[in-house]
């Protein structure tokens, strides 16, 4: 890796836990420090495209850490069928959303905004719109029932296996209570762009007050806008558990979005029914647990659960606060 990207002589190695999907390092040598990825959530056609965009948003100045290039000037090292990929070190620290003024909030929603801007400009033309994939009840019932199942018959069933017991019995009676309300899978939604696609604080660095650098771009592709502005703030500004959404930074995000780029009130508050819904039919976390003995998204089962309960009591102040409307 050292001698194919050029970075000197290694001083130092430290294994970055953080992340579920890639494995990363930050390498010091006498040359500077590296972030080291091996890239295994997308493949090599995707990750030589994400970097072709990283590089000229740094270019336009944008806070997006640039790909090093092995001679030939390709951006990935394969080798012994693994992909890797490098960049200078980005400096700056992780801030919750909570611990954000509302001034730095409207500036990080405009900042999503100028980043929308900008790759529309050099991606290729993203359709206008889009049918977005939604689950239908019975899927969501089979898998609680499955889980539940699982669950139930654990020989050392502990806490947290109570808690998904628990969880999902109630998850069950809001699901028959709220089938109605699914969206439409066969309505176009729009506008739609090039998107980050997990812009929340794991992938934002800030240098004070200011944002020195957005990370891990292998979710870049063309989405409805309004999905990413309310899946972020909703990832950004969520207590954790069932205090909900702080939906004051909630407002100031969207306010800032929208000081840059135009989107409407219709495709916000679609957006923010469909997100609630993903979140209704949302078993991921347990798929981990007991297909694939993780336990490492038993947290974000336990958050993620928090906010449904007072996302369902609270539907229409979470609209209004994207939207602006009272």
């Amino acid at each position: 890796m050292t001698a194919a990207f050029d970075l000197g002589t290694v001083q130092d190695i430290e294994v970055i836990d953080a992340g579920l999907m890639n494995r990363n390092w930050r390498v010091t040598t006498d040359r500077g420090m590296f972030a080291v990825k091996q890239v295994r959530d997308i493949d090599a056609v995707a990750a030589r495209r994400q970097h072709a965009a990283t590089r000229v948003l740094a270019e336009r100045g944008r806070p997006v850490p640039a790909p090093l290039t092995v001679p030939g000037g390709d951006t990935l090292l394969e080798y012994d069928g693994d992909v890797y990929a490098v960049t200078a070190w980005a400096q700056g620290t992780h801030r919750e959303g909570l611990e954000l003024s509302l001034i730095e909030v409207e500036s990080l929603g405009a900042l999503l905004a100028e980043l929308h801007v900008d790759l529309a400009q050099i991606m290729p033309a993203a359709p206008e719109t889009m049918c977005e994939p939604v689950t239908e009840p019975a899927t969501t019932k089979d898998k609680i029932d499955r889980y539940m199942s699982a669950a139930s018959a654990r020989s050392d069933r502990d806490a947290m296996d109570e808690f998904v017991l628990d969880r999902l019995r109630l998850r069950t009676q809001v699901l028959a209570q709220v089938g109605h309300l699914r969206p439409d899978d066969e309505v176009e939604v729009g506008p739609c762009g090039w998107v980050h696609g997990d812009f929340q604080h794991l992938n934002v660095l800030f240098d004070g007050d200011k944002v020195s650098a957005v990370l891990d771009w292998d979710r870049l592709k063309p989405r409805p806008l309004a999905a990413e502005v309310v899946r972020s703030a909703t990832l950004l500004f969520g207590f954790g558990d069932a205090q909900g959404l702080d939906l004051a930074r909630v407002g100031a995000f969207v306010s800032g979005y929208r000081s840059r780029r135009e989107l409407s009130d219709e495709a916000l508050a679609d957006a923010v029914h469909r997100l609630w819904w993903e979140r209704v039919c949302g078993t991921w976390q347990l798929r981990r647990r007991y297909e694939h003995a993780d336990t490492s998204c038993d947290h974000l089962f336990r958050s993620a659960e928090g906010l449904l309960s007072w996302w369902t009591g609270h539907r229409p102040q979470v609209s209004a606060a994207f939207t602006g409307r009272r």
